[in-house]
């Protein structure tokens, strides 16, 4: 499902090699491909700059199919870095490219932009929260506190566990205020934010918003 009109998008939070390569996605549509995680969202509120491309994919499809395709593309630099049955992983032009069969219900509608289709807020959303519960990199606790200022907390819970089938809401406030993978972590990739944001005020944010979800738990029981 889409909406009908097409969807202005944020372009600057993408490089150079990335705005060059965006129309070379388009064929994706035809495969049910969605833009997802950081990229997507960023391109969507413009909270920080953009490092690499994952699409997902409710729909079972062949990677090598897949990836002659980008071949056909011989305008651009492409370098194999994993191939498996619905899978695939790439470099093109330096920039990662990831492609996923994702077997879950969208919570709603995609947004269709002129070249790719792109998750919403809401599913972003409850993808960075299984992110964060498996071992959340610093930049997923970034956007996550971007998300909970633009949706709530409550509403994230109540989407991530409408999506996953056994989603723990204990375990997710558990993991949002723990940060000691991403502060050791070592990804040298760089991003810029655009709007304010501060590693000490988010962990205490996080605290404070898990705590609050919890309190209001323990007044429903």
């Amino acid at each position: 499902m889409f909406y009908n009109l097409l969807m202005e998008i944020f372009l600057e939070v993408l490089n150079n090699c990335q705005r060059h390569i965006l129309p070379n996605f388009e064929f994706l549509k035809a495969y049910k491909f969605y833009l997802a995680g950081g990229t997507a969202l960023a391109l969507q509120i413009r909270h920080r700059t953009s490092v690499d491309f994952d699409f997902y994919t409710d729909k079972e499809f062949n990677s090598q199919t897949v990836y002659k395709q980008f071949q056909e593309q011989n305008n651009n630099k492409i370098l194999l870095s994993s191939f498996n049955d619905n899978t695939l992983i790439l470099e093109i032009n330096n920039i990662n490219v990831s492609l996923f069969n994702y077997p879950y219900v969208l919570a709603k509608d995609l947004l269709e932009s002129r070249y790719i289709n792109l998750a919403s807020i809401e599913d972003i959303a409850a993808m960075k929260m299984i992110a964060i519960i498996q071992r959340g990199a610093k930049r997923d606790f970034i956007d996550m506190y971007f998300l909970i200022k633009k949706l709530g907390l409550e509403k994230i819970v109540k989407i991530s566990k409408e999506k996953y089938t056994g989603f723990n809401e204990y375990l997710a406030l558990q993991s949002l205020t723990y940060f000691e993978d991403a502060e050791s972590e070592t990804d040298g990739r760089d991003i810029k934010l655009f709007d304010k944001f501060n590693w000490h005020d988010a962990k205490d944010f996080f605290f404070r918003e898990s705590g609050k979800m919890l309190k209001i738990w323990r007044q429903d029981k």
